[in-house]
């Protein structure tokens, strides 16, 4: 018998695939922000959000796409220092 884990850690993984192939279709890259937005609505994976861009990018490139790394993190976004106003 599947353990839950491995059953949710399958179903991620063929949303990956789903989206990555429709982008495959229509666009030449994927985007990062955009795959994030996408997967979130319909599955609510339990692994952080980098190691979903990992997956995403991983898969994208193997199926010669580019890849777009356009979502920041919050972490990310607080460690850019804030632009001197003109």
């Amino acid at each position: 018998m599947q353990q839950p884990d491995d059953i949710a850690a399958r179903r991620l993984g063929i949303l990956i695939e789903q989206y990555v192939e429709a982008r495959k279709k229509r666009y030449g890259y994927v985007s990062t922000e955009q795959a994030y937005r996408a997967i979130r609505q319909v599955l609510k994976p339990v692994i952080p959000d980098r190691e979903l861009d990992d997956m995403v990018a991983s898969l994208a490139v193997k199926n010669g796409l580019a890849v777009v790394f356009d979502r920041q993190t919050k972490a990310s976004a607080d460690d850019v220092a804030p632009r001197p106003s003109p």
